[in-house]
């Protein structure tokens, strides 16, 4: 067995000074040991942000229980759907230059959207119609789009599988460009701005990025993101020297034990290909808590952190303000009590019964288990990063935050 009682030691490494440090510290610790000893995952990393300091930085268990490599506080992660706010914040960054408008078509810039038609379904068929209108970098932003994904659409499954797109963890293309001629192809799921559809949109906007900027998505983001704000760890692809910090993945096996995931369907392994071009806008960057934290910081200083700005503070009240009208968001097929901005979900009066966020707050999570929230009120920022699939755990996430947000209010 991979994960063995016997390394059911809990490895924690960090510093608690103040008695708030103390306090979160406590409570996480409780609930992240006790997910390790029920072998719900086999360790993870926490990260709380409060008013200036960073008063948690803690690994938890293992990165690799088959080798019996402890988990530290800079081990590397698969942050998935994590990857989507930073391409919003770039594709931001042009529209503050004015080299784009959030209104724009996006056929203006990849005229292949052009005649991209609208699926009409009658029970388990379907015909196509035209557009009422055009898709704009709005709608992608906000999955409004109509280009969705087999996971929200699993009776048009054999439709996406039809264009290659219907694994995205798989991807049947050699660069991002390509994918994204397919997704032109492929038939809108609804009409621009009818609903909120999650998908593809964000593989659309690093098309665009690249586009735009005349350069590739990964340097765009090193370039504009990554080392203005010291994101030393966060890459597409893991260069050598640093394969070794990847957190190995694990998942339930028919026993309820945890073993490292493997699986002939995808390279769970993909960031530490070589020599690939191939860069998932969705979902397909590596870094480290410490990292993203450095980007949420920056965003919750308005942009500005060290003297080094990557986007004004207009660009972000458009960011985080809800542009979904009276909508939700859907994930899974399931609305949620949440809003949406322009690539993040925003807690709402209605979704603080989840974790107790503040209205406003913005967070996300990512398929293999990780999760950040910004909440802007109370000048708090949570990461919590694990390896585990598949995508079980955002109770226990939502948990987490919880218990942080009740400590810091009782200081």
């Amino acid at each position: 067995m991979w994960f063995k009682k016997t390394l059911l030691l809990i490895f924690v490494s960090a510093s608690c000074h103040s008695s708030l440090s103390s306090q979160v510290c406590s409570v996480i610790d409780t609930l992240i040991e006790e997910q390790i000893t029920r072998q719900q995952i086999s360790g993870g990393v926490a990260f709380v942000y409060h008013k200036n300091k960073v008063i948690l930085n803690k690994a938890y268990g293992w990165a690799d229980p088959g080798r019996q490599a402890v988990m530290r506080e800079n081990n590397i992660f698969r942050i998935a759907s994590n990857t989507k706010i930073i391409i919003s914040i770039a594709v931001l960054q042009l529209v503050e230059k004015g080299l784009i408008r959030l209104d724009d078509p996006i056929e203006q810039y990849l005229p292949a959207f052009t005649n991209q038609q609208v699926i009409q379904a009658n029970a388990d068929t379907f015909h196509l119609i035209p557009k009422r209108r055009s898709v704009t970098i709005r709608d992608l932003l906000t999955h409004q789009s109509g280009i969705a994904s087999p996971d929200e659409y699993p009776m048009r499954r054999s439709l996406f599988t039809r264009y290659g797109l219907d694994n995205s963890l798989s991807p049947k293309f050699s660069t991002l460009a390509e994918e994204v001629d397919q997704i032109a192809a492929m038939p809108l799921m609804h009409q621009p701005g009818e609903r909120f559809s999650y998908g593809l949109s964000t593989n659309v906007l690093g098309r665009l990025i690249e586009i735009i900027s005349a350069t590739s998505l990964d340097i765009y983001l090193r370039k504009n993101i990554f080392r203005p704000l010291g994101m030393k760890d966060t890459y597409f692809y893991l260069p050598r020297h640093k394969s070794d910090r990847l957190v190995k993945m694990s998942y339930r096996n028919a026993k309820n034990q945890l073993e490292e995931f493997s699986t002939p369907l995808f390279n769970i392994d993909y960031p530490l290909l070589q020599n690939s071009k191939y860069y998932s806008a969705i979902g397909g960057l590596v870094s480290t808590v410490s990292d993203l934290g450095k980007f949420l910081i920056c965003l919750l200083e308005e942009g500005e952190v060290g003297g080094r700005r990557i986007i004004g503070k207009e660009m972000l009240e458009q960011f985080w303000s809800n542009q979904l009208g009276n909508k939700t968001f859907i994930f899974g097929g399931v609305p949620s009590l949440n809003n949406f901005g322009l690539g993040v979900g925003l807690t709402s009066a209605a979704g603080q019964k989840i974790n107790g966020a503040s209205p406003g707050t913005f967070f996300w999570g990512g398929a293999f288990n990780t999760a950040y929230m910004v909440d802007r009120k109370r000048r708090l920022i949570t990461i919590f990063f694990f390896q585990r699939t598949p995508f079980v755990l955002p109770g226990v996430l939502s948990q987490l935050e919880k218990v942080t947000i009740r400590c810091i209010d009782q200081q």
